[in-house]
């Protein structure tokens, strides 16, 4: 028995470049089992079509069948086509223990990111249960049933991952750069200078005006030499 799967656009990323492949898939095999054999998450997947038509994850595959697979699109496809949900609306995103650099730099945007998990089901059962995006470097974490929004970071390289995520979810349209707290992913709110005194250097209290609160954790912020490093960085990605 023989099939053949041709993968398009960003699902080469995770077979090295290969886009064609023909593979035995034994008895009563979806394509679903089919395509994540390759190493592709079903998260991954936008739609697939056979002979020109869409069909969905559930179809049990035939000898000599040739499915085309397709990755995540901005093309005008009815939503009953598509074999894994399009995530729609503000983007929100828990993130394994090997992405933390990237995690700050989405909080440094205002982009809603959970750290810290350190325990695949913890995050599996975090993102089934609030709806939020599953961003990781394991693709197997994807392929557990349950997870309906995900998607593997590619790069190793921190801005090179976050300009990744920036492409995929749009996160231009939901910047609220310097919202959130770097340490917790709590909100910033603005605070009276008075409220600070005393909890911040003297220097850093007689030269600033304006300070922040995380509302989570406390920590305290004020615009330095740190902030003006972020404000070069947000520049760049600012639409």
């Amino acid at each position: 028995m023989s099939v053949r799967i041709r993968l398009f656009g960003s699902l080469c990323d995770l077979t090295k470049g290969r886009y064609l492949f023909e593979i035995d898939p034994g008895v009563n095999q979806t394509i679903k089992d089919c395509v994540e054999r390759l190493g592709v998450p079903h998260t991954e997947v936008s739609f697939i079509t056979l002979n020109g038509e869409f069909v969905d994850f559930s179809r049990i595959v035939r000898d000599g069948e040739t499915y085309f697979v397709y990755p995540e699109t901005d093309l005008p496809i009815v939503d009953s086509f598509l074999v894994s949900p399009k995530f729609r609306g503000e983007p929100r995103f828990v993130l394994d223990i090997h992405l933390g650099k990237l995690a700050k730099l989405l909080r440094i945007f205002g982009i809603y990111a959970e750290y810290g998990l350190l325990d695949d089901g913890d995050i599996v059962d975090r993102g089934v249960s609030t709806g939020y995006i599953i961003l990781t470097k394991d693709r197997k974490l994807l392929m557990r049933k349950d997870v309906k929004y995900g998607y593997v970071v590619r790069n190793d390289e921190p801005q090179r991952q976050f300009e990744e995520v920036y492409r995929r979810y749009k996160l231009w349209l939901w910047f609220k750069p310097f919202t959130r707290c770097l340490v917790c992913n709590g909100e910033i709110v603005e605070v009276e200078k008075r409220m600070v005194e005393g909890k911040v250097p003297i220097r850093v209290f007689e030269s600033n005006e304006k300070f922040g609160v995380c509302s989570s954790c406390g920590k305290i912020y004020w615009p330095g030499t740190h902030y003006e490093r972020m404000e070069v960085l947000v520049s760049r990605y600012i639409r």
